[in-house]
């Protein structure tokens, strides 16, 4: 088994023998054929493959595709999505017969993802394809490796993170990096011979998924007068985005120590730099910096946007615009605390250049500690100031 809990392609020839004792007439059927894979008369093994050899041609692709289809149809989902890895690492061009009558398997993979019956092992396709992509060799190798991330979208998009975590250890010591929808899509157009990118979003199209629009902002600092702005912003957003990190209790108890307007007014006064984020004439988050000269850094110590903005690139623009600030004062580093189970802003920093620096356990009164990663970014200072 691998790490993940997903057979690996060298337990199949154990698979295969057991498949043996089933025959064209008396198949031991758990599911409904894939529409999305060829149609199967009988159970296809290993052997099927094997004999292949060494070949990645159409042949190979294709019967790829029927012993997915037979692992389905006999109940091993997990074994399926394998089959279909398969698939995937066959370089063939556009024009080959087989992509008109079988494209790429990207909605085959997502509909075996989706339809999986209760009970039948699927194991944690994110996991696995996170470590597929970020362990791929030759041949192929970087075509692969983004079909690989491909596939780990659209597990992602498919399936609750709480149930099928990331691999948060691999993430941190081999320093991981997620890649965001726009870079998997221009990876795919840029190294795919076979209209990879067509696919993969078809595939997200019958998965539900609305194809991230990226939005124009601008960030306009805030005088005194307009922190009641981002309290009220604070109000609106953190009921919404920390329910399941902390609890209710220690998200009013924060919202009235750190947002209360004499606070606010405070932290401006000492030199912490508030933002508001605006699309128009919509203020949709905001960030607040602090220029620590003696310590040659910045820290960031807000930065929140509302959840209907997600997925428009408004947080990659606030880093980086938080970053020229920092640089353009001839700050070396930019350093924050992330809650460690608020895996999505980990992701936007780890994306942004931030690496971790430390774990920190903080007492903040009344009986609530914060559980943070520090992470720390490193500046190229540019010439002149702010």
């Amino acid at each position: 088994m691998t790490s993940d809990g997903m057979m690996n392609n060298e337990g199949e020839g154990s698979r295969g023998a057991s498949d043996s004792s089933f025959v064209t007439s008396h198949w031991s059927l758990a599911n409904a054929p894939c529409p999305f894979l060829p149609e199967i008369d009988r159970v296809y093994k290993a052997t099927d493959i094997n004999t292949l050899g060494s070949d990645r041609g159409p042949v190979f692709y294709e019967t790829s595709l029927c012993y997915a289809q037979s692992q389905w149809r006999v109940g091993l989902p997990a074994q399926a999505m394998l089959q279909l890895n398969r698939a995937l690492a066959c370089c063939l061009k556009a024009d080959e017969p087989v992509l008109h009558r079988w494209p790429l398997p990207y909605t085959a993979m997502a509909w075996i993802i989706q339809q999986r019956p209760e009970g039948q092992f699927i194991g944690n396709p994110r996991r696995h394809f996170q470590h597929l992509a970020t362990r791929m060799v030759q041949p192929h190798k970087d075509l692969r490796t983004w079909r690989a991330w491909a596939c780990w979208y659209l597990s992602k998009v498919l399936l609750p993170e709480e149930e099928h975590p990331a691999d948060w250890k691999q993430i941190r010591q081999e320093g991981v990096v997620e890649p965001t929808f726009h870079q998997i899509r221009e990876q795919l157009r840029a190294l795919s011979p076979a209209d990879d990118e067509a696919k993969w979003l078809e595939a997200l199209a019958w998965a539900g998924f609305a194809i991230p629009q990226a939005s124009g902002v601008t960030f306009e600092l805030a005088g005194t007068e307009q922190l009641h702005g981002v309290h009220e912003l604070a109000h609106a957003i953190w009921p919404r985005v920390y329910p399941g990190i902390i609890s209710e209790a220690q998200i009013d108890y924060m919202l009235r120590l750190r947002y209360d307007l004499d606070m606010l007014r405070a932290d401006h006064a000492r030199g912490v730099r508030y933002a508001l984020i605006r699309s128009g004439d919509q203020d949709f988050g905001f960030i607040a910096f602090e220029p620590r000269t003696n310590e040659d850094e910045a820290f960031l110590h807000k930065l929140y946007v509302l959840p209907e903005a997600a997925g428009q690139g408004i947080g990659a623009a606030a880093l980086n615009w938080v970053s020229e600030q920092a640089a353009a004062l001839a700050l070396k580093r930019l350093r924050l605390f992330v809650n460690k189970r608020n895996v999505q802003a980990v992701r936007a920093y780890l994306r942004n250049g931030f690496l971790f620096d430390q774990d920190v356990i903080t007492d903040i009164g009344d009986g609530f500690v914060m559980d943070d990663f520090v992470m720390v970014k490193h500046l190229e200072p540019v010439k002149g100031g702010l």
